[in-house]
């Protein structure tokens, strides 16, 4: 019986990985996808809100800082 120990950190871990496996351009690009993937989120949100609500802009950040963004 072994007792395995380990701390849960979602989403830091694995951005962390990839941050130290990329060069600075790669890590430029994947920031730039980033951005425009969440602004047509964002878009779609907003057209689309009787399916999703309303978020303020309060909201969002807080959902981004769940995923380290």
């Amino acid at each position: 019986d072994q007792m395995f120990s380990f701390k849960y950190s979602p989403g830091k871990l694995r951005g962390n990985q990839y941050k130290s496996m990329m060069t600075k351009e790669e890590l430029e690009e994947e920031q730039r996808v980033q951005r425009e993937q969440l602004a047509a989120i964002f878009r779609l949100m907003k057209e689309k809100s009787d399916t999703f609500g309303e978020m303020s802009e309060g909201d969002m950040k807080e959902q981004l800082r769940l995923y380290d963004i």
